[in-house]
């Protein structure tokens, strides 16, 4: 029942209806889930965190409730962006396949200024969407971070190997990288590139 309000914007008899089943069986996760999901529609970060949390003690294995919390962590109130990739981590070692998890891991460690992470995990994005034929903007941003950081980083060969992969996008993102492998051009010829490692030295 709990569902089916969610989905008819009934919130208060969702709330109503999730908590008639936590009290029926406490120890049913995805009665604590729904809750979470109410309250996070709600704009109601800390409440939903408390139901995620209950839910995942239930059931730790699954990687929605801990992509859940992490996407409540980052949340405008809380901001708590160490938290929330912990969470993701979390997730990605229970497997989470939509690839949430990867890419916030690689926004987030870019964010705190952490490239070398970021790139490990923008890869490790990569390496997914390909296996799954996936296209779209995350594939765009992974190629266009790994560039610029192969390319900070000396590395001209890799770099231009993940740059050349933007020339198959019509966009703006077609321009951008036919600059960036102008540039990139330039600097391997006067500037070998030094380091032959790749990115699955990166620690994670």
């Amino acid at each position: 029942m709990g569902h089916e309000y969610v989905e008819m914007k009934n919130t208060p008899a969702a709330i109503d209806a999730y908590r008639r089943a936590v009290g029926l069986n406490p120890r049913d996760y995805r009665a604590w889930y729904g809750l979470g999901q109410t309250y996070e529609m709600m704009s109601m970060p800390f409440y939903a965190l408390y139901y995620f949390k209950r839910a995942s003690y239930l059931q730790p294995n699954d990687a929605r409730l801990w992509v859940a919390m992490a996407q409540c962590y980052q949340s405008a109130p809380l901001q708590m962006l160490e938290d929330a990739i912990k969470c993701y981590s979390k997730a990605v070692h229970c497997n989470e396949r939509e690839g949430i998890a990867l890419h916030q891991l690689a926004k987030l460690h870019s964010m705190l200024g952490q490239s070398e992470k970021a790139a490990y995990f923008y890869k490790k994005d990569l390496e997914m969407m390909d296996a799954e034929e996936r296209q779209g903007p995350n594939m765009i941003e992974a190629l266009l971070f790994l560039t610029k950081y192969l390319k900070a980083e000396k590395r001209f060969e890799e770099a231009e190997i993940y740059c050349t992969r933007l020339l198959d996008y019509s966009g703006p993102e077609k321009e951008t990288a036919m600059s960036l492998l102008r540039g990139l051009k330039v600097v391997h010829s006067t500037h070998p590139s030094s380091s032959t490692s790749n990115l699955e030295h990166f620690a994670p």
